[in-house]
């Protein structure tokens, strides 16, 4: 039987989209190798110091070149495949070559209230109910947890923000991080989620996220022990970093590549001298600044054409890789938030990104999250991963037989082969963008979509649970962490 093609799904094949040719890419690589051969960066945790000079770099007071091969070993060590699980192995994402999953990003402060539609800051509650949300939305793909929950006691964040989400959502979890206890307790905790240690590391439910690096090419010395930590659990870590064209790297878009690829190879350095095979996402998010204000462009073009370009160094080295797309300046779900996240989402997917986060929910530069633009941007992602599939060519769909047996001046309607595919050919917008007639629309309330999206976030809230933990591992947690877990 002919393959039919499939609905809009996580792990499509990405790719077609290139806006560097291959000649470009060599040429960004051997510049980055030469910044880090002749320029360096800053290092001044004492630890990674001492991993850059037992395996050859030359240091000098906190300053550390490194030669070309040794990046080039650590390229060839770190894993080609990383798995991020979920609770239900259904959700279990592969990074691997151009595959797409697209979710959530962020660690915004203030949350977009859904009843009144006011800023307030954002909660742990926020954090539990959004995973919620997420957990509804088949074309979200994963839970970043996006907001920073304000009501919490620093010691409480990670543990308490974490257990929040995975009791909430079957879908990968992933954060920041901020001490290395709370990295220590969270593996600890899903831990007794997966089963033993070893189930774990084979399928991690958690990933952490480590801004390392300060632009231009300094590594910031606490985060840096986080990573460190990171890979001694063997959790999947994201080297996330995001310069500003223009103010934390060149202006040049080829520039800020150049500067930016030579941070995330440094960072990948350094996690394969701290255990080879260490499972490591390239995490770069080239942005640009507003050269009239300074200010950070969350919705710029060039941040979707950035950001595909670095794709396509990541696919180079046959590293999985985490970058941003769905970014707004917008401070509502407006016009404006549509185009902006849709246009770097599409770049972003159709390059072959493996983890494009900030996709999913996020207004305002980062800084705001709002529950009914999860299920807007649900629907855009689902155009995007359409978008991802292409077109597939073979037998069944050339139709050369269905358009012989429907033959000139007839119809297709009712036509065995449409009936076969037309659930899966198309897709189709599920609960947020209309397609009905005016006369329909208008006899349905005449709504518009951040309407029926604000309707659609309130039915899941009032209706969706998901899968809960199990009761026994549940308490388990609960007493082992009652210090520092909230709930």
């Amino acid at each position: 039987m002919p393959k039919k093609l499939e609905a809009p799904r996580k792990g499509s094949v990405g790719g077609q989209y290139r806006p560097l040719t291959e000649d470009d890419v060599d040429r960004i690589h051997e510049a980055s190798l030469a910044v880090l051969e002749r320029t360096g960066i800053e290092v001044e945790h004492t630890e990674a110091l001492d991993l850059f000079r037992g395996a050859g770099a030359t240091v000098e007071g906190n300053r550390v070149r490194l030669p070309r091969s040794l990046v080039e070993e650590a390229i060839d060590q770190a894993p080609s495949t990383v798995v991020l699980a979920g609770r239900n192995p259904d959700q279990d994402l592969i990074l691997e070559d151009a595959r797409v999953h697209i979710g959530t990003g962020g660690a915004a402060l203030q949350v977009l209230d859904l009843d009144t539609g006011e800023i307030r800051k954002a909660l742990l509650k926020d954090v539990a109910d959004m995973a919620r949300i997420v957990d509804a939305l088949d074309n979200i793909h994963f839970y970043l947890i996006p907001i920073y929950p304000t009501d919490l006691a620093e010691d409480r964040v990670e543990i308490s923000k974490y257990y929040a989400s995975l009791a909430n959502t079957t879908k990968h979890v992933q954060a920041g991080v901020y001490t290395e206890r709370g990295i220590r307790d969270v593996v600890a905790m899903c831990e007794e989620i997966a089963g033993d240690p070893e189930k774990l590391r084979a399928r991690p439910l958690v990933s952490f996220i480590t801004s390392w690096m300060v632009s231009p090419l300094k590594f910031a010395t606490d985060v840096t022990a986080l990573l460190l930590e990171a890979c001694r659990q063997r959790i999947p870590v994201v080297l996330s970093a995001a310069p500003m064209a223009g103010s934390t790297s060149p202006v040049t878009l080829a520039g800020t590549l150049v500067q930016l690829n030579a941070e995330q190879l440094s960072g990948l350095t350094l996690t394969q001298l701290a255990g080879p095979g260490t499972p490591v996402i390239m995490g770069p998010i080239p942005a640009t600044a507003d050269m009239r204000s300074g200010k950070y462009l969350g919705g710029s073009v060039e941040l979707g054409i950035g950001n595909a370009a670095i794709t396509q160094l990541a696919h180079r080295y046959q590293v999985p890789i985490y970058n941003s797309a769905g970014m707004t300046d917008s401070k509502l779900p407006d016009i404006q938030a549509g185009v902006e996240k849709t246009q770097s989402v599409i770049q972003v997917a159709l390059a072959g990104a493996n983890f494009i986060h900030h996709a999913a929910g996020m207004l305002e530069d980062m800084s705001t999250i709002a529950y009914e633009q999860f299920v807007i941007d649900n629907e855009m992602l689902g155009m995007a991963m359409r978008a991802v599939r292409g077109v597939e060519v073979n037998d069944d769909t050339l139709a050369v037989e269905a358009i012989d047996r429907v033959g000139p001046g007839g119809h297709f309607l009712a036509d065995e082969h449409t009936l076969r595919h037309m659930r899966t050919e198309h897709y189709y917008p599920s609960r947020v963008f209309d397609r009905q007639g005016r006369d329909e629309w208008q006899a349905d309330g005449a709504s518009d979509a951040w309407l029926r999206a604000r309707q659609a976030a309130r039915t899941i809230l009032s209706t969706h649970e998901a899968e809960p933990l199990d009761p026994r591992v549940d308490a388990c947690i609960r007493e082992r962490f009652v210090e520092s877990l909230v709930v």
